[in-house]
């Protein structure tokens, strides 16, 4: 019988697991060459199934507290099973004044601790992150990110504006937490509007959450309109992503924080993915993996930066389409389960037999 691995994702109030469960966990679990050695379970809440080993995704509930974390913790052990937990950002470290704080709540953040001191492994999906919690737990397993190539059909880049008479579209996707680092590019984005004579607008999906960003992109001197996506379940978002939005040029900002540098390049390769040339901010987030003017073009947190970013691919469709063309074809070769799925295989056993 094969190895039984329970992996308890981290869900929503609405009961849909998180997309970074799926592309962590239930994605690359459910590979091939995975799923061929272990047999994978996933449920939302314990109770008492039997497993091998079972994984804790970032804080799990939404009512997490830690008296719960406790009691799981407990709960696995006396079942005689291993406990891994899974973490992709520094919820530990999050400190209060910063926006996610509102949606990450000090309890959960001490959950979160929790797990991460009493699991027998941690699994992260940075380096920088497994340097970031080796004070907390010394058995510590990192793999970076791979995108499940069956989410999306490849094929040639995404661009549209292949006409001059079509307003370039740039856009900017992410999650509700994301206010901050918009803000860093909007004067980029106005200066490249005084400096061209190229239409461009702005499209969102997801990314603001405060009404007043909302009320700054009101203000700005070229159109912003928000894209909804028909359906929240990444499975299904990335599919209607890589096939139905077609931008232009994509936008990566990041602010220089201690969180932030622990943030894998999980969008690098969902642009990638869409056949979207990106700007992206220069630094350990995104420099190790993206190749300057070749898979994407780095920005430094400068205005002047991201505003002669946005003048060179703005004035060049044929860049564009090649840079777009380069990251597809590195994300097939490099960054898909296809070539990675073994690793998550890799550290069950490593966790199972260590």
């Amino acid at each position: 019988m094969k190895p039984r691995v329970l992996v308890l994702y981290e869900y929503s109030i609405a009961g849909l697991a998180h997309g970074s469960a799926h592309v962590r966990l239930l994605r690359p679990l459910r590979y091939p060459a995975v799923a061929e050695r272990f047999e994978i379970v996933s449920a939302p809440i314990y109770s008492g199934q039997p497993a091998e080993i079972v994984i804790v995704d970032r804080s799990w509930r939404p009512d997490i507290n830690p008296d719960m974390a406790d009691a799981l913790i407990e709960q696995v052990r006396a079942a005689g099973a291993k406990l891994l937990h899974h973490l992709d950002d520094d919820l530990v470290s999050l400190p209060l004044s910063f926006p996610l704080s509102r949606l990450f709540t000090a309890m959960q953040r001490e959950s979160v601790e929790r797990f991460v001191r009493g699991a027998d492994a941690l699994l992260v999906s940075t380096p920088v992150l497994a340097e970031r919690m080796e004070r907390f737990n010394r058995r510590l397993y990192t793999v970076p990110n791979a995108l499940d190539e069956r989410l999306f059909v490849p094929g040639t880049a995404n661009t549209q504006s292949i006409f001059a008479d079509k307003p370039v579209v740039i856009g900017y996707m992410g999650t509700l937490t994301h206010d901050a680092d918009l803000l860093m590019v909007l004067d980029a984005l106005t200066a490249a509007h005084e400096r061209t004579e190229i239409t461009f607008e702005l499209e969102l999906i997801g990314v603001v959450n405060e009404a007043e960003t909302w009320r700054l992109l009101r203000s700005l001197p070229f159109p912003v309109r928000q894209r909804e996506a028909p359906t929240a379940e990444y499975p299904h978002f990335m599919a209607w992503f890589t096939r139905d939005v077609h931008w232009d040029i994509g936008l990566a900002p990041l602010q220089e924080t201690p969180f932030n540098r622990c943030k894998s390049d999980l969008k690098f390769l969902d642009y990638s993915a869409a056949g979207v040339p990106g700007i992206f901010s220069a630094g350990p987030v995104y420099s190790p993996g993206v190749e300057h003017g070749v898979t994407g073009w780095l920005a430094d947190s400068s205005v002047e930066s991201w505003r002669d970013a946005l003048l060179t691919l703005l004035a060049a469709p044929d860049l564009r389409r090649q840079i777009a063309a380069n990251a597809q074809r590195h994300l097939l070769q490099q960054r898909t389960l296809a070539q990675h799925g073994h690793e998550w295989a890799a550290v069950l056993e490593a966790v199972l037999y260590g």
